[in-house]
Formats: C-alpha cells, structure tokens, sequence
C-alpha cells in the first residue's frame, strides 16, 4: 500500500504523483528532505507504523513511517542476509534509485527522497491497494489507459521497466491508478550504445505484452489475442517462447503435480 518517484534531471519545475510542485535540479539520489530519517545511523531510531516483509529473500522489506507530518515508504534490503543485501540489495538499490531519478515528473510515480544508505530508499507512502488484490468490481474502468499512459511516458524518458506486474500496479481510493517497483528497470542514459538501444527495445516489448496482459484480465478477454493486438507479432511470438520456457521449467520443478 504505497507509491514512489523519482527526482529530476534538469532545473525545471513539474509535477509530482499528487499534482504539487516538484522544484528539481541535477539529479542526486542521496538527498532528501527527511534527513534524519534518511541518515542511516539515525534512521533505525525511528519506529515504522507497519512492517511488510519481502516476498523472497531477493524482495526488499517495506516500512512505513510518519516523520513530521509527511507519510514516508522505506524499501529496505539492508534486513536481508549479509550476502544477498551486499550483492543483489546493493544492486536494486543504485539501480532503481537512478530509474527515479530518470523517471522526474512522470504522473502516476511516487515521490522519490533519497537513498538510506546503501540499501533502502525512501519514498512518498500513498495509500493504495495492488491490482492483485482487487475484485474485478473494483477495478476502475480506465486502468489500461491509465497504466498504459504511465508506461509509454516512461519509455519516452528512456525507462524500460523490464518486469511489470500487477501486484506492481495500486490503485487509490479515488480511482487513481500508480505504478511501483522500478527495481529492474533500465535506464538508456544520455549517448546509448547499439547493445543498450537493442537491449531497450527488447524490454519495452516486454512492457507492452505485460500491459496488455494486464488489460486483458482487467476485460476478460483472450490474452492471447489482447498481446497480439497490444504489443505486435514479434513480442507476441518472444511472449509466446517464454511461456513454454516456463512450462518446461515448471514441469521440472514438479509444479504440475502441486496444481
């Protein structure tokens, strides 16, 4: 139940995911305007009104905390074991912390505050259900389009996310849809080389199929024929490979005994 965003890349002033100002200049992920918070010697003094643990031990903690009047989320790998917070936490921490950066202004991100250390980042807490959760009754009507505006403004920014699910997509109380989780996304950079535009390109099919994936439980109709339609043929036949891949990883694994 939260969002998050990113800080800017050139003096401007935008938008943040609430419609107030965001006053940015050059990007710098290790600011933030709760620094007591933020300053990992401090920030464990502080006691989170609600604690989510990770899914997996490569899942952040999320921690949810109330510091002068402004709701702030803590995604947090420093819990995790010695091993896996210095590689993968280290990792998805930088990485998802420049997404944000990149990501300045997008409507429907949170707001991003700084880096805490090198393994957490705090960002904006707004009270939101994931898609996952919802009854198909509940699920506003203009989702796709909503997402769908949110993630074709992110690839124009040169963001790919990479990974999109709907447990990564919350919709708020007035209909509002916003998208979390910029953990694997991949961020072109200002000069992208042949492999990263490539590389790009590949991941933004993946963004497609995932959205149309997602309108297609949203509408009930055919997935098959929704990511054919959405995201082309050659992302379809790629989406198409995948999933035997899976099917064939799954049957190793035993998962169709278990179903």
């Amino acid at each position: 139940m939260l969002c998050w965003a990113g800080l800017g890349p050139s003096t401007e002033t935008t938008r943040g995911s609430r419609g107030q100002k965001v006053t940015s200049g050059r990007p710098n992920p290790s600011t933030t305007d709760f620094p007591a918070l933020t300053d990992p010697r401090t920030y464990r003094l502080f006691t989170p009104e609600q604690i989510h643990p990770g899914r997996n031990l490569s899942k952040a903690t999320l921690k949810f905390y109330s510091v002068d009047g402004q709701r702030v989320a803590l995604k947090d790998y420093g819990d995790l074991p010695f091993p896996v917070r210095n590689t993968i936490g280290r990792f998805f921490a930088r990485r998802e912390a420049k997404a944000y950066a990149a990501a300045v202004g997008t409507l429907g991100l949170p707001e991003f505050f700084g880096r805490v250390g090198p393994f957490a980042l705090a960002l904006d807490w707004i009270e939101a259900r994931p898609l996952s959760a919802l009854a198909s009754a509940s699920v506003p009507a203009d989702l796709p389009q909503q997402l769908r505006r949110i993630v074709e403004t992110l690839h124009s920014r040169g963001i790919a996310i990479g990974d999109l699910h709907h447990r990564d997509v919350l919709v708020a109380p007035d209909g509002t849809i916003h998208l979390v989780d910029l953990a694997t996304a991949w961020a072109t950079g200002r000069s992208p080389g042949p492999l990263r535009r490539a590389l790009f390109h590949w991941l933004t099919d993946a963004d497609r199929v995932a959205l149309a994936r997602i309108e297609a439980r949203c509408s009930g109709r055919d997935e098959h024929e929704v990511v054919l339609a959405s995201a082309g043929v050659d992302a379809a036949r790629r989406y198409a490979r995948g999933r035997r891949v899976k099917a064939w990883w799954d049957w190793l694994r035993g998962k169709h005994r278990r179903a």
